[in-house]
């Protein structure tokens, strides 16, 4: 009986390899979810008038439960490939494919400036 061997291609290889780094200030609440923090301008006079209506400087984004077990897994030495098997420990088949979503994720959270890849 001869086995395939099933090879991952080598795009996907490096990406899993990656470790993702935060970019952002980040918060969490009583009930231990994340909120993004993004800035609402960068530009000092946008900054001013923000102050002058007594607004936030920053928009909050709510994570749910699987994103927030992401976010608090980025620690700026694991790898993606690392993040989603401790995720599959965690949360089983509610996860599956994993390391497919785990790298959608982050893929969104790289091209929103919220974390950087090395």
């Amino acid at each position: 009986m001869s086995g395939k061997k099933v090879k991952k291609n080598e795009s996907q290889e490096n990406y899993l390899d990656k470790v993702p780094v935060k970019n952002i200030e980040w918060e969490q609440d009583e009930t231990d979810k994340v909120y993004l923090l993004k800035e609402k301008s960068k530009t000092k006079l946008m900054k001013k008038l923000i102050d002058l209506f007594k607004k936030s400087q920053f928009f909050r984004i709510h994570l749910d439960e699987l994103g927030t077990a992401t976010w608090l897994l980025i620690d700026g030495n694991r790898t993606i490939y690392d993040i989603s098997n401790q995720l599959k420990e965690t949360f089983a088949e509610k996860i599956e494919p994993a390391e497919q979503r785990v790298a959608a994720f982050i893929a969104m959270l790289k091209k929103n400036g919220f974390i950087v890849l090395r």
